[in-house]
């Protein structure tokens, strides 16, 4: 377990690094992002508007959010000023950024339809939010998490049960699969990856080919050979999110399948 202040549980919605010599934990709940230190002290937090962040990333001066009821990726400054903000009235935009060398900011985006053959990857100018191309339509069903590689983008392809690797231009390089099944949010780790499930099957039921399928961490060569796998015995969850690495440890955040417990938790991995 990790002991993320109890009242940030309650609406989680993502978390994201705030990378350096001080290393911060930014947390989305509910309408509230919060930037915590080591400690788990609250460093400052600040209400966004009335539309939820639901997905997040960061960097040493700002952090990128996609607002949910909008479909649209705002850049703000860590006290919460809103700098730049990217919408697109086609493409349900924004989804699981992730930021890459070069000054390029990479989302998922549907299409208004919301017609799994329109799933792609857009690239945004970090700075600005402005659109620089989209790339992988047709590629990709259910596309989720996002890892960048070096010179290379990660895509969870989840409903084709495969990770899809592009260059940072957008170039489709291969493909990789394994013996773990829809893939829905990977991290970069020190030459591996980590990669964690959903449990949910084609059509929206629970995944009936893996009992222990949306609640393992599987470890992956970055040519996709599973090294290892690491199963959560904690009954009636699921992943909810991407992983990210803070503090030296691996954080996994979860969220129970029985509605009476309507919360989430974290589990960590440690010295990963």
């Amino acid at each position: 377990a990790f002991k993320l202040p109890r009242e940030l549980l309650v609406k989680l919605n993502d978390m994201a690094v705030i990378p350096g010599d001080e290393e911060q934990l930014v947390v989305s709940s509910g309408h509230t992002v919060h930037i915590l230190d080591r400690s788990m002290r609250t460093v400052t937090s600040f209400r966004g508007d009335e539309h939820v962040m639901k997905g997040i990333t960061a960097d040493e001066r700002s952090i990128y959010a996609t607002r949910d009821s909008v479909d649209s990726v705002a850049r703000l400054t860590h006290d919460g000023s809103e700098v730049y903000t990217y919408e697109d009235p086609y493409y349900y935009a924004g989804h699981c950024p992730v930021l890459a060398p070069g000054g390029l900011l990479f989302c998922v985006c549907y299409g208004e339809e919301a017609d799994e053959q329109q799933d792609e990857i857009m690239a945004l100018d970090a700075k600005s939010l402005q659109l620089c191309y989209r790339f992988g339509k047709s590629l990709l069903k259910g596309a989720s998490g996002l890892a960048v590689v070096g010179e290379e983008l990660f895509v969870c392809d989840t409903k084709n049960d495969r990770l899809q690797v592009f260059s940072l231009a957008g170039e489709h390089r291969r493909k990789i699969t394994g013996e773990w099944k829809r893939p829905l949010g990977l991290c970069f780790v020190k030459d591996r990856l980590y990669l964690v499930e959903s449990c949910v099957d084609d059509e929206y039921g629970p995944c009936k080919d893996n009992l222990a399928c949306g609640r393992r961490i599987c470890v992956l060569s970055l040519q996709g050979k599973t090294l290892q796998v690491y199963p959560v015995p904690a009954e009636g969850i699921r992943f909810s999110g991407t992983p990210i690495y803070f503090d030296s440890k691996l954080l996994v955040s979860y969220v129970y399948r029985d509605r009476s417990r309507a919360r989430s938790a974290i589990v960590a991995l440690r010295g990963a």
